[in-house]
């Protein structure tokens, strides 16, 4: 019998990133279902996806072993120089990127088909870390784009705020159920802080200002991941009818509502629209300050 002239079938093979598709030039104009090796193709190209999603948490898992080891430290180089080096970021940049890097892991590794994994959605979900674990946050995200893309909705990082505000007072079961996603997808915006205090915004802004190069703007573990993820993105400051009832003559005490007047008098200030021409970087720098901030002061309520 003489040897069949049919072409073998197609086979899959292991990922490599040489098995990507070349893209063309203009797309090809074909309708139908996939062939065999288009559907290989596309698996390929997706595996790319998750392998981009891994390589992405292992880049920031590598920085903070430099740091923590202070690998950097060849010729005496500093943490914020091998920062700016090596990412070409700022020192508060790569640390906030090394915080979140082990709720990205458990994302990427509990996803059961490659989604994009927008940072600002891990940086928002991470108040939800400190209450719920590494674990139950991962699951309870995925959970909520299968379930969003199964109904065609959006999850923007206004639904990540809504899924964290509803884990406040969740248990972590409810947290994967379909009531929940529904009232995270319709959950509104977080409203914008309330303005305090603008008749006395400008001393205090002077004041902050003399204060933040030696002291705010210097914080070496600003999104530190060896300790606990930040408790809450809200406006810092506290509850003056409070802490008003608290003072004593102590400085420890002065010092804490001399800090709480600069906070709500740099507030006040930033309100009036003075971050507007401000560049990414410094954004970026003032959110992550604020969130170790506000983490702190959270600490030290939840230890009296």
């Amino acid at each position: 019998m003489p040897p069949s002239t049919d072409p073998e079938p197609y086979r899959p093979q292991p990922f490599t990133p040489d098995l990507i598709p070349e893209p063309v030039e203009a797309e090809v104009e074909i309708a139908g279902d996939l062939t065999p090796q288009e559907v290989d193709e596309l698996g390929h190209c997706e595996a790319a996806y998750a392998n981009g999603n891994r390589a992405e948490w292992m880049k920031w898992k590598a920085a903070h072993a430099v740091r923590s080891r202070r690998l950097h430290r060849q010729g005496g180089r500093t943490w914020p120089e091998y920062c700016q080096d090596r990412f070409g970021d700022s020192e508060s940049e790569v640390n906030r990127r090394i915080q979140q890097w082990p709720l990205l892991k458990a994302i990427t590794e509990q996803q059961d088909r490659p989604r994009a994994i927008p940072d600002s959605h891990v940086h928002r979900l991470l108040p939800m870390v400190e209450q719920h674990g590494q674990e139950v946050t991962a699951r309870a995200y995925v959970a909520l784009r299968g379930w969003a893309a199964e109904r065609s909705h959006r999850v923007t990082a206004d639904v990540v705020d809504g899924l964290v505000e509803l884990a406040r007072a969740a248990e972590p079961l409810a947290l994967t159920t379909a009531n929940t996603f529904q009232k995270a997808i319709e959950a509104k915006p977080r409203p914008r802080p309330p303005r305090a205090r603008k008749k006395e915004a400008a001393p205090v802004v002077e004041a902050a200002r003399e204060q933040s190069g030696a002291e705010a703007g210097s914080h070496p573990n600003l999104g530190d991941s060896t300790g606990t993820a930040p408790a809450s993105e809200g406006p810092v400051g506290g509850d003056e009818s409070v802490v008003d009832a608290e003072i004593v003559d102590d400085p420890a005490s002065h010092r804490a509502i001399e800090t709480r007047d600069v906070l709500q008098g740099l507030l006040a200030g930033i309100e009036t629209g003075a971050l507007h021409d401000a560049s990414t970087e410094a954004l970026k720098d003032i959110s992550t300050a604020a969130l170790s901030i506000a983490y702190a002061a959270e600490e030290i309520l939840k230890n009296r």
